[in-house]
């Protein structure tokens, strides 16, 4: 009871804790992933970006980032954008669609999806589909994955059909009428001849000293907001250490090589064993040789001189005039060709084909690329397989052309009794299996492969043959060693630690001094698509995406560095010099586009205002314009000798005869002009011929740009860093 009257006495304090273990329950809510106050000042962590309001969720960039196509030439950022861009299209032209009330039907898909396939009907396509299905179930190879390509594609189909719908609506909107083909004619006909004076633009500039202040390119860019509106960016310094071979490591390989010239004696002293390894021009079985002491397999082929000719460009001068030139048995090296050494050896020679003449017999089903061309085709795999199989058994020389006529689906070679002629046994033109089957039978051979078309009942009508050279080769990639490699990564850890707080002055000139590998790049946005290490250095980069999440992230601050590790053991050290957030573009980005704007627009005005009267003498005495003349039409707006100047056109065609005009800005110096004559205004009774060509004019600047101009007018939130580097740190 005293403790009951002792708590009855602490209300007050109960209260107070009680208010603070549910002010901890209810902040633990409040600021959880999926809590409403969260997403009210940080955003919804489920959404990847916002267009207008329309979200692209995380789930929706992963699919899309999974169903593209891969590609090995794109890096990881250059991946993000094309994605990226594709989403931010695909919902304003579905937001667009929406409100035209445009749909595309399930029947639309499979029609537009049959055309693709050549077929005449979606229900042709659909059989054809259902078979496929049936197959995959069935476990058919390469059913499966065909299967669910054809639903990617069925589904990828719908919004690119919504958007072509959308482009013919719009391009249906774009018209052309009679008053302005006639319009364009009479621009096109009627000229003007004038006398003019011409002042480049690099001569005032040097007269004059023109320059142009931070400021005022702030006010330019804060007329067009939108079109300078730049997302966060940085500038970024670096210092790379490539980890490339030394000289020590490229002779030890060379040595390795050579070594194999002559017969050596190896003594492992731990196992007490003692190894003779036989001279590379000794050995009596080249392919096991080459196996053992060759970093790349043995390769049998034979080769003739004529197919070596395509590599002599390719080849060191020395290593080509040896393998034309070898006898059996002869070896030559070590050669140098890119990245390493090699040995080679002259190991046989036999007659081989150099043409092959054959026919056959295709015999297709369900599935494969000429079923899909032929819905009469619906045997399945194994059908294909037993007809192929008894037609085989059944061919001979003397009715295969009958067998042709009765059986081949492939109707090209059918109508030449099944024969494809005489074919190089190196051909890109036949599919693999069929080119396998033919260098490694002889002639009057008839046999039964499977390509992508079906099964084949090839016969081998001929063989043309030649001299063929088979080489063994000992290849040695050159390498950096591991005390190279180590080498190297403690030049480039040692250099992180001497930087690590200095300035980007002491950065630089650290680097510089050490005679390191710098440079810097300035206005990388997050999702920066080339590499911030020029290739052609060399520098094999795989950590831009790291890197640039590391920069971006807010915990990195001006003058942070980190060092990076390549997969390829490359070493780069990086110096965040600038930080720029979302809005107006850095001044230093947009310099050399808007001061030559400025420019133009000082020295315009500079020299009108010092023109009180307009006159071409006075604009040569002041100004050290040079005189001349020229004729000009407005719809060409080509000056003689000056290339196109519409400024200069519309001005012209603005003046009365005699009359002298003020300063104009043109695409390559400043003009002042004095119209002598004027042609009077053709009558164009009909100009209905250029109503065509106007319009598609229109439309393809309108198609060009519509995407483009629809962005920039769009409300697009891009959560990418926020949202997908916060998943993945």
């Amino acid at each position: 009871m005293a403790i009951l009257g002792d708590i009855r006495k602490r209300t007050g304090l109960l209260i107070v804790v009680i208010g603070v273990a549910m002010l901890a329950f209810v902040a633990g809510d409040l600021f959880s992933d999926e809590s409403v106050v969260k997403r009210l000042f940080t955003g919804d962590p489920n959404e990847v970006g916002n267009i207008n309001g329309v979200s692209i969720s995380v789930g929706e960039y992963l699919n899309a980032q999974n169903n593209m196509r891969s590609n090995p030439n794109l890096s990881q950022n250059q991946i993000s954008q094309q994605i990226w861009s594709g989403l931010v299209a695909q919902k304003l032209i579905g937001a667009h669609t929406e409100k035209a009330g445009l749909e595309v039907s399930d029947d639309q898909v499979w029609a537009f999806m049959a055309r693709q396939y050549g077929m005449g009907s979606a229900e042709e396509l659909k059989i054809q589909i259902g078979q496929l299905k049936g197959q995959a179930e069935q476990g058919v190879p390469n059913a499966g994955q065909t299967y669910q390509n054809f639903l990617m594609m069925f589904e990828e189909a719908r919004p690119n059909l919504l958007n072509q719908q959308y482009m013919e609506m719009v391009n249906m909107a774009i018209v052309t009428t009679n008053f302005e083909a006639a319009q364009q004619q009479i621009s096109n006909i009627q000229s003007a001849n004038i006398d003019y004076a011409f002042a480049s633009y690099e001569d005032l500039e040097k007269k004059f000293k023109v320059e142009v202040t931070d400021s005022e390119i702030i006010a330019y860019m804060k007329k067009f907001p939108k079109y300078y509106e730049a997302e966060a960016s940085v500038d970024l310094s670096y210092v790379y250490f490539p980890g490339k071979a030394s000289e020590a490591d490229e002779a030890a390989v060379k040595n390795s090589l050579s070594q194999l010239l002559t017969q050596s004696i190896v003594v492992d002293e731990v196992n007490g064993i003692t190894d003779t390894i036989a001279a590379f021009g000794a050995a009596t079985n080249d392919s096991i040789y080459v196996n053992k002491y060759s970093e790349r397999p043995f390769n049998a082929q034979f080769i003739s001189k004529k197919e070596l000719e395509q590599f002599k460009g390719q080849l060191p001068e020395d290593y080509y005039e040896f393998l034309t030139t070898a006898s059996v048995g002869q070896v030559g090296g070590p050669f140098k060709t890119g990245d390493a050494y090699q040995l080679v050896k002259l190991s046989k020679t036999k007659e081989i084909a150099d043409s092959i003449n054959s026919s056959h017999i295709l015999i297709s089903y369900a599935g494969t690329s000429t079923a899909q061309n032929n819905p009469s085709i619906t045997r399945n795999r194994d059908e294909a397989r037993a007809l192929a199989d008894s037609i085989k058994n059944m061919a001979n020389a003397g009715n295969f052309k009958t067998l042709v006529a009765t059986y081949s689906e492939d109707l090209g070679s059918k109508a030449k009794d099944g024969n494809i002629g005489y074919t190089s046994r190196t051909s890109q033109n036949l599919a693999p299996e069929y080119l396998q089957f033919l260098n490694e039978n002889s002639t009057g051979t008839i046999g039964v492969t499977e390509s992508q078309f079906g099964f084949h009942i090839i016969k081998i009508d001929g063989v043309k043959n030649q001299m063929g050279y088979q080489f063994a080769n000992i290849i040695k990639e050159v390498k950096a060693s591991q005390n190279t490699s180590d080498a190297n990564f403690t030049n480039a850890r040692n250099f992180a630690q001497e930087v690590q707080g200095k300035s980007l002055n002491d950065f630089a000139n650290a680097a510089q001094k050490a005679g390191y590998n710098y440079n810097t790049v300035d206005n990388v946005e997050r999702y920066h698509v080339q590499a911030l290490v020029d290739p052609s250095t060399g520098f094999g980069n795989d950590r831009d995406n790291d890197i640039l999440k590391w920069a971006f992230s807010k915990d990195t601050k001006v003058g942070s560095t980190n060092l990076f590790s390549t997969v390829n053991e490359d070493q780069i050290i990086v110096y965040v010099a600038a930080k720029s957030p979302k809005g107006l573009a850095p001044v230093k980005a947009v310099r050399s586009e808007i001061e030559p704007i400025l420019i133009q627009e000082k020295l315009l005005q500079t020299i009108n205002s010092e023109m009180s009267t307009p006159s071409i003498d006075t604009f040569v005495s002041k100004f050290g314009a040079a005189k001349s003349n020229s004729a000009i039409t407005f719809g060409a707006t080509t000056l003689a000798g000056k290339g196109p100047q519409p400024k200069v056109a519309g001005a012209t065609f603005g003046l009365k005869n005699g009359q002298t005009s003020k300063a104009i800005a043109g695409t390559d110096g400043i003009y002042v002009i004095n119209l002598k004559s004027m042609s009077e205004k053709p009558e164009v009774k009909d100009a209905s011929f250029l109503v065509d060509q106007l319009t598609q004019q229109k439309q393809q600047e309108i198609m060009q740009g519509l995407i483009p101009s629809m962005i920039m007018s769009a409300d697009v939130k891009d959560n990418r860093m926020k949202i997908l580097d916060r998943q993945q740190m």
